[in-house]
């Protein structure tokens, strides 16, 4: 019984570790100092947000978070998947990604919606793009890259950037109808063709109304147009 309870109490502290602040980047290393030194405002964000902002989790237990009455905020670590709660008390702690099976968070009218897909992968979250019962679906996966500032003056030249940088980028992956099969998609025509083999018709179609250059904005109006010609509601 020690025992179980013991166990129980470690897997509570490893979801729930308290934090005096939200943190910069627990990523960031030592370096040697050069002669002189000198640092620049970070370019973007290893976090969703810049402040803390509303949302809803839920858990593998299914539990909902934040409960009847509670008042919580949140915010998303870009780099390491986890979910940061801040209460009413000043009291922080986070949700790994593996004890998560969905959440939503808030950004003013922008509603940010992560969930796991079992069909695709339990160890990343994806945001869904396009959801369709009958035809073609479209997910994204958001990471995001991180370049270290690595300036140096040694007083007669210099070199690198005073900042450190978060870039963000997409990957795509599209559901095929009947959703028991994927393909991971890049944002270059040959792929995408190569990915709607059996949609050659309406893809040529597609292209001979709209620009061959390939965007998000694109995408989403392609696999749009396909549902619609193909799958009507």
């Amino acid at each position: 019984m020690i025992l179980c309870i013991s166990i129980l109490l470690n897997r509570s502290q490893a979801q729930q570790r308290e934090l005096t602040q939200l943190p910069a980047d627990i990523n960031r290393n030592g370096v040697l100092v050069p002669v002189f030194t000198e640092r620049e405002s970070d370019v973007g964000s290893p976090y969703l947000s810049n402040k803390w902002i509303r949302g809803n989790l839920v858990l593998w237990s299914d539990k909902r978070i934040p409960g009847i009455e509670q008042q919580l905020l949140f915010n998303f670590d870009k780099i390491h998947s986890r979910v940061y709660v801040l209460d009413q008390s000043g009291k922080q702690w986070f949700y790994p990604i593996d004890s998560l099976k969905q959440f939503e968070l808030f950004d003013y009218n922008v509603v940010y919606t992560f969930l796991k897909l079992p069909l695709i992968s339990l160890d990343f979250f994806l945001i869904p793009v396009i959801q369709s019962e009958k035809g073609y679906s479209l997910y994204k996966r958001l990471l995001t890259k991180c370049t270290r500032s690595s300036y140096e003056n040694a007083g007669y030249y210099s070199t690198g950037n005073k900042y450190d940088e978060y870039l963000d980028y997409n990957i795509y992956y599209l559901v095929y109808p009947g959703n028991t099969s994927y393909r991971k998609l890049y944002l270059n025509e040959t792929k995408i063709r190569r990915a709607f083999r059996d949609e050659s018709v309406l893809l040529d179609r597609f292209f001979d109304f709209h620009d061959n250059e390939i965007s998000e904005e694109s995408l989403l109006a392609m696999v749009q147009y396909i549902n619609e010609k193909k799958f009507p509601e």
